[in-house]
């Protein structure tokens, strides 16, 4: 189990406070083992899209479809991100690129973009779309002429795909929340009554430790259907995990948990149950295609410009967790694109 845990927790993710840190900014450099896609795309003549991403498995699948879809109409420039802390290296990107328009890839780049604004103070700002980052379900309001897609799927799709599982109803979620995320989880909530799902909040502090947490995962346990793991790095640090999540979860009576990463779905640690994720390929050609509306409006944000919901989305299962300690429906795996077991 030691074992099995260790690995569990080397592979999750950073999940909001992302990114890899680094010694410092630098482009994406071409190397032997990277795709020419990812070096950037040439096109003189033609609109500059900056791209601020760290280099993970992940930014490089969104990057993929991006490129995709505006290769040959827009040029691409790459900024490898190492942090919250490398504003100097975007401000460095824009003077140097030029861009009509920016694309922002997870939360410290995000931050590092608004330290940059924050210390610009331009009258305007070429418009960006941010993607890969947690609790996106309106416009952003850190940053100036922004919009984006969402990252965090509905709750109200991810339970009506966890119902087509389980045999047993699935009708009031659990959620552990800090007071941060209450109007997220609100607005999330009247979404899910459209279809009869009721949301049951458990608050705790702002830097609960693995004591409160057992008790409030306990408490929502004894009220609930399944419960639903909020992306919430304070909530999902590796101490909170081992001493909180894993001994809570793993306690009757038995929850499905539902989980905003696909990391956290792993047989060998009885973690999340189910995940419903954004297609990262796909997320990519939505983003292109948002780009492509921005020309359309000569790089200028409309006030309509809200944030879109992925488009195509993937689900996840842990078979083992979901045989062993509930009943299944005869065919709910015919709708999972990834059974673990």
């Amino acid at each position: 189990m030691a074992l099995n845990r260790r690995t569990f927790l080397l592979a999750l993710p950073l999940l909001t406070a992302a990114g890899a840190c680094g010694t410092g900014p630098q482009r994406l450099a071409p190397h032997t083992n990277t795709p020419d896609r990812l070096r950037g795309v040439a096109a003189p003549g033609k609109p500059t899209v900056l791209v601020c991403m760290p280099d993970t498995k992940q930014t490089r699948e969104v990057y993929s479809g991006i490129a995709d879809e505006l290769s040959g109409h827009f040029a691409l420039a790459l900024v490898e991100m190492r942090g919250a802390h490398d504003s100097v290296a975007i401000e460095e990107a824009v003077r140097r690129e030029r861009p009509a328009c920016v694309v922002l890839m997870n939360n410290p780049t995000v931050l590092a973009y608004a330290r940059y604004q924050a210390r610009t103070r331009l009258a305007s700002y070429a418009p960006a779309i941010v993607v890969m980052t947690s609790f996106l379900d309106r416009r952003p309001t850190a940053i100036a002429d922004a919009t984006g897609i969402s990252y965090e799927v509905p709750l109200i799709t991810v339970v009506t795909n966890l119902r087509k599982l389980m045999s047993s109803p699935v009708e009031r979620v659990g959620v552990i929340r800090r007071t941060p995320l209450h109007e997220f989880v609100a607005r999330q909530a009247a979404l899910a009554r459209r279809e009869q799902i009721g949301v049951v909040e458990q608050p705790v502090s702002l830097e609960p430790n693995a004591a409160e947490l057992k008790y409030a995962l306990r408490e929502l346990k004894q009220r609930c259907d399944a419960i639903w793991i909020l992306n919430d790095d304070r909530l999902l640090s590796e101490r909170l995990i081992t001493d909180g999540w894993l001994p809570g979860l793993n306690e009757r009576p038995y929850k499905p948990a539902i989980v905003g990463a696909g990391s956290l779905v792993s047989p060998g640690q009885s973690f999340g149950t189910f995940a419903v994720l954004p297609d990262h390929t796909a997320l990519g050609v939505q983003t292109a295609n948002r780009v492509f509306d921005l020309a359309d409006a000569d790089f200028r944000l409309e006030p309509g410009d809200d944030v879109d919901l992925p488009l195509s989305t993937t689900t996840t299962v842990d078979l083992v967790q979901a045989r062993e300690r509930f009943a299944l429906r005869q065919d709910a795996l015919e709708q999972v694109d990834h059974i673990l077991e």
